[in-house]
């Protein structure tokens, strides 16, 4: 081994001589290497750029350091950060002249190296050949580059072709907008024409595959019109389409179906007349080997980009033609060859993984069996292995690291897009491939496809999806896989084409649907859980319905029964109700079936007032759980149920307070009001937030519901309305309250402990914009009733606007001062006295006088707040003078 030694070495020895020392295992010895390189670039950069050059250069030199001088040179000048490539451009323009000229010979040097041991540095090469020319062409220098790279096109040998190719793959990628039109037109010519050379054998191969990924690099940049010119389209996707399918290799196929992505996402109808060898190639695309997924998936996102480009050009017809139909797609007849062999590649590799998860959970269990030490071992094993390939991540690591849901979506995703284009001429070709896949082992994965068809084709054609579905809901025999999987395909049949649609249809027994999904609310959890998605679905089918409370729907004979299955769905368990958390999807379905309910139809109003009950008895049993020990979990899921019970009840009470008042369940509402509220106010008590929010709008919900009858409640509700419970829902709630309560007598003295509140509450930031802009409200809300807080609450309004200016927190900032705005706003439109509204008047100039000189940021949202206060108090002004005239008057006459 030989060692540096202290005599002095030329540049080129020394080098020489590190690099192989660089390379060996020896720690030590490596590291000195490495400390006299760095030492010899900092002192003479010039000589040691060149030294690493002719290392790279030589046949002779060995493979290891080849790779480690391409990695030196190129880092010396390119750090890899674009914050740095400043600095590694003035390094290089830093160098004499004729050392420039040197190193770039022999760069090009290298790539007449037919050593094949020297592949492995040719990329770096390459790369290190781009970056010189990406500082270089931009200043008109090293002008003879391209036209060299040409010429090596010309050249019979393989290698030299290969690595010239690699070359123009990292210029194109680098710096292809400063290249002249007439260079790139040589280039394109000459790399097609390697793209179309006939097969000779793997060097042969590896050309092709330089060539494409060459190609793939021009096509990304070169002027659209280059693609629309028949001549050029048709040369450049034929030469394409030519050496794929000469070629069996993988890497190839992969690099030339990225390609055709590149002219389908600029001009995807140039596709057209290559559509038959591009059908074919997709074939043979989708039946690669497990190890070859990386070309399955280009080949799949071709037709994803075909399709993209298709829906988006029909779109643009329907609109020029005002709604109308667009016309069927071009591509209509090369898809119907693709849907099939697409969903047999995705049956076949839905099989794949459902027979690796088998295996895996046998080789789980052995190594479960063999103790934790010797699996420790194996993990490790594998992290490494895994590490190792992360370097060079590609398309095949994605695939192997994937679950399966995420495969199920690169097909699904394709199909669906599919539909979309092909509307009606897609369902046949489904429905062919789910029946004769139904009756096997894979049926679960058979009928996936349908949940992918649904967005694009009539109600007509989709309306046996939903009878088959139906029958494998029904059948004993079926697993709880299947039953789920068609429960939650017909979910998305009616989220998708809508239930008030599809339910028309003479093959969709509505009846039959109804009796098995009410049924089916009680099955398993993996059947159930879908089942109450296709509930929830159907009724959200109906919300334009529900705005005419004089029609009823088909569903009106349901809702008893639906409530009723939901509700012993989700009941708790006495013992430990917070143990499990709570099953939100059928609270979401009870929630929309309350909304699209007429509460005008008397079996609705019972139905409803019955599921207030029980959701009363639930919410009683989650309060009192409050001063429970609990865990972290349980305390938790107490949460959440109590948002969902609020949230229903929230609803349920809006839709009761629809009705008219001499309707039962008003006055059931009215008289229970008492209790319900006393109820919802321990809930304010919660240390869930979200929960708090909740139960302040169903408190809401009930004044709005019961009316001014809320008055007589208010002392309840005041008892929980404080500083420590406050929050922008809460405080909105409460001028809600005020609005619906207005001037009633009862209620006067409850202004004052709100007002205080508010006083106390506008110390917190948080709060500050809700409360300046709830006096606004409140003031429209009572009217002249709120005169007697003007005074205080202009002073709340001075002393917010100079602290947010000593604060400096710009957002905060506007919103204060938007919610100043609105409190003059709401001030000036309640009040009616002269005097009182003449002071608000005069307060507001002098607020918008103080914003415009101390403030520097202009939002528009405080300038709109600003503008509607201001144009509103011309016209105050004007009332309060008439009414201060007629006082006036009336002061004079009584004088007399």
């Amino acid at each position: 081994m030989e060692v540096l030694s202290s005599e002095a070495l030329d540049m080129d020895q020394s080098i020489d001589i590190l690099l192989a020392n660089a390379c060996q295992g020896d720690d030590n010895l490596r590291s000195i290497a490495e400390g006299k390189l760095k030492q010899l670039h900092d002192l003479d950069l010039s000589n040691f750029l060149l030294g690493l050059s002719s290392q790279l250069s030589r046949e002779e030199t060995p493979e290891e350091s080849s790779i480690l001088a391409g990695i030196i040179l190129k880092n010396s000048l390119d750090s890899g950060e674009p914050a740095l490539d400043d600095l590694g451009s003035r390094k290089w323009l830093s160098l004499d002249p004729s050392i420039q000229s040197q190193i770039k010979e022999n760069l090009l040097l290298t790539l007449e190296s037919n050593c094949d041991s020297r592949r492995r540095s040719s990329k770096i090469i390459a790369k290190v050949i781009a970056w010189v020319a990406c500082i270089e062409i931009p200043r008109n220098q090293w002008e003879e580059l391209i036209g060299k790279l040409v010429g090596n096109m010309s050249m019979p040998s393989s290698s030299l072709k290969q690595a010239t190719l690699e070359v123009l793959e990292y210029v194109f990628e680098e710096i292809p907008y400063v290249l002249k039109e007439d260079q790139v037109d040589v280039v394109l010519a000459s790399v097609i024409n390697e793209v179309k050379m006939e097969e000779g054998g793997e060097p042969s191969s590896q050309v092709r595959l330089a060539a494409l990924k060459a190609l793939l690099n021009i096509l990304k940049f070169i002027e659209l019109a280059k693609l629309e010119e028949e001549s050029g389209s048709s040369s450049i996707v034929a030469a394409v389409c030519d050496g794929a399918s000469r070629s069996k290799e993988t890497k190839i196929k992969e690099a030339a179906f990225e390609c055709l992505v590149v002219v389908a996402s600029r001009y995807h109808t140039k596709l057209l007349p290559h559509m038959e060898i591009i059908v074919s190639l997709t074939v043979e695309a989708l039946k690669v080997k497990e190890d070859e997924e990386s070309l399955r998936v280009q080949c799949i996102e071709l037709w994803n980009t075909i399709c993209r480009k298709e829906i988006n050009c029909r779109e643009e017809e329907e609109e020029e033609e005002e709604g109308g139909g667009g016309g069927d797609s071009i591509f209509i007849g090369h898809l119907c060859s693709f849907v099939q062999p697409l969903l047999e590649a995705y049956l076949e590799k839905e099989k794949n993984l459902e027979k690796e998860k088998k295996e895996q959970e046998v080789i789980s269990m052995s190594v479960e069996e063999e103790g934790e030490e010797e699996g420790d071992d194996n993990l490790e094993d594998m992290d490494i292995s895994v590490s190792a390939e992360q370097e060079g991540v590609n398309l095949d690591d994605i695939w192997e690291q994937v679950e399966d849901e995420s495969v199920q979506d690169i097909f699904m995703t394709c199909l669906g897009l599919a539909t979309r284009t092909m509307k009606d001429k897609v369902v046949p070709l489904v429905m062919k491939f789910v029946h004769e896949n139904i009756n096997g082992p894979s049926r679960m994965m058979a009928i996936y496809p349908l949940g992918f068809i649904l967005e694009g084709p009539s109600v007509n054609q989709l309306a046996p999806v939903v009878p088959l579905l139906v029958r494998m809901m029904e059948d004993p025999q079926e697993g709880e896989g299947v039953r789920g999987r068609a429960a939650w395909i017909l979910g998305r049949v009616f989220e998708l084409v809508g239930a008030n649609r599809i339910i028309k249809n003479e093959v969709v027994d509505f009846p039959r649907i109804m009796t098995l999904l009410i049924k089916m609310s009680k099955d398993v959890p993996q059947v159930s859980i879908e089942v109450y998605g296709a509930i929830y679905f159907i009724a959200r089918g109906y919300r334009e319905d529900a705005k005419s409370t004089s029609k009823s729907s088909e569903l009106t004979p349901f809702v008893k029964p639906l409530i009723d299955a939901l509700l012993s769905a989700s009941e708790l368990v006495k013992e430990t109700p917070f143990r499990i958390p709570p099953c939100a999807s059928t609270y979401k379905a009870l929630s929309e079936i309350v909304r699209v309910s007429n509460i005008e139809e008397l079996e609705i109003s019972d139905a409803l007032i019955g599921l207030m009950s029980q959701i009363f008895r639930r919410l009683s049993t989650v309060v009192k759980g409050h001063g429970e020990a609990m865990s972290s979990d349980e305390r938790k899921n107490c949460g959440l149920l109590e948002v969902l019970h609020c949230g229903l009840l929230e609803l349920s009470m809006k839709q009761l307070g629809r009705s008219n008042f001499e309707v039962e369940a008003a006055f059931t509402l009215r008289d229970s009001a008492s209790c319900l509220l006393l109820l919802l106010c321990r809930v304010l008590t919660s240390d869930n937030p979200t929960a708090r929010d909740r139960v302040a709008l169903a408190i809401g919900a009930l004044a709005h519901a019961i009316g001014c009858h809320f008055g007589q409640h208010m002392p309840i509700l005041l008892q929980y309305f404080n500083v420590k419970r406050l929050s922008p829902v809460y405080i909105g709630v409460m001028c809600s309250i005020c609005h619906i309560l207005g001037k009633e007598e009862e209620v006067v003295p409850s202004w004052d402990h709100i007002m205080e509140v508010l006083y106390k509450g506008i110390q917190e930031l948080s709060l500050q914009p809700s409360i300046l802009s709830s006096f606004g409200e409140i003031a429209v809300a009572i009217g002249d009733k709120f005169e007697k807080y003007v005074p205080p609450v202009l002073e709340k309004l001075r002393e917010a606007e100079a602290a947010h200016l000593k604060l400096g927190d710009e957002d905060h900032g506007s919103k204060v001062r938007e919610s100043i705005f609105k409190a003059y706003h709401g001030m000036m439109e309640g009040i009616n006295d002269p005097k009182c509204g003449m002071k608000v008047g005069m307060a507001l100039y002098e607020f918008i006088e103080d914003d415009q000189s101390n403030t520097k940021r202009r939002d528009t949202s405080v300038a709109m707040a600003g503008v509607d206060a201001l144009s509103l108090l011309p016209m105050r002004v004007g009332a309060w003078s008439e009414r201060l005239i007629v006082l006036m008057k009336e002061g004079f006459i009584s004088r007399q």
